[in-house]
């Protein structure tokens, strides 16, 4: 049994190396991104991590679905989405009439479904190359608010009162990527590094924004460009004759 799992293993790195394969992938995904637009007065440089799944076909062509939470720690005008909350020297006190270290967070996320294609060009074998994808999908983002004492209760934010300071936002978004898709010839690293820039647009889900005592109606334009690393799992398939019919892991 060894000998033969050896054997089919020998055989699926040769093909790897050697002949055009297509396939399913999983990947799994971090990356750090720059906003630009209306989302860079309101958050700075942000991370994301996520999975999806894609299939590419023997020609290049790819299609594929990803989703990503998208986090940071950097949130602009901080003092002046707190004002309301904050007593004359500009600190949040909690139950105690404590400084309740208030922190403040960029929380959301970022489904995309998209279509491009391998460009065998600069590659070691015919299963890599420069990929090249379109796509589009939907976004969330919104600032978390949480103390830095753990036994802290700051009624001002507590439960419902929260939402009128977090300026959840959603929409649609487009976005392109460009990257260069590494499969190994022996399967034991494949990865993506590459460059995504999105684009959308995005409304307050609020109905009103207690930090400025109005309703927030305007749209807000995002921008989003982001380094992204990639490793994945493959599942490669060979084209079907009537001798041979394989899947390699």
């Amino acid at each position: 049994m060894a000998l033969v799992f050896g054997s089919l293993r020998a055989s699926a790195q040769f093909r790897v190396k050697t002949d055009t394969l297509a396939g399913f992938f999983l990947p799994v995904t971090f990356g750090i991104g720059w906003p630009s637009a209306d989302l860079a007065e309101r958050f700075g440089v942000s991370y994301r991590a996520g999975t999806g799944c894609f299939y590419r076909g023997f020609s290049g062509w790819t299609f594929g679905i990803e989703g990503d939470f998208w986090f940071g720690d950097v949130v602009k005008n901080r003092d002046k989405i707190l004002r309301a909350v904050s007593n004359e020297q500009g600190v949040v006190l909690d139950h105690l009439g404590m400084d309740a270290n208030l922190m403040t967070f960029q929380r959301g996320w970022i489904a995309t479904t998209f279509i491009g294609k391998l460009f065998r060009v600069w590659n070691h074998n015919p299963n890599s190359g420069v990929l090249i994808t379109l796509g589009g999908g939907y976004l969330q983002h919104r600032i978390r608010l949480e103390s830095g004492h753990q036994q802290s209760i700051i009624y001002q934010i507590e439960n419902e009162y929260q939402r009128g300071y977090d300026r959840l936002n959603t929409g649609w978004h487009g976005r392109m990527y460009v990257g260069y898709l590494h499969a190994s010839n022996y399967q034991t690293y494949n990865f993506m590094i590459g460059i995504e820039h999105l684009i959308g647009t995005t409304r307050s889900v609020r109905e009103f924004d207690y930090s400025t005592g109005t309703h927030d109606l305007q749209p807000l334009s995002n921008g989003l460009t982001t380094v992204k690393f990639t490793w994945y799992f493959s599942m490669y398939k060979e084209k079907i004759t009537k001798e041979k019919k394989y899947f390699y892991f």
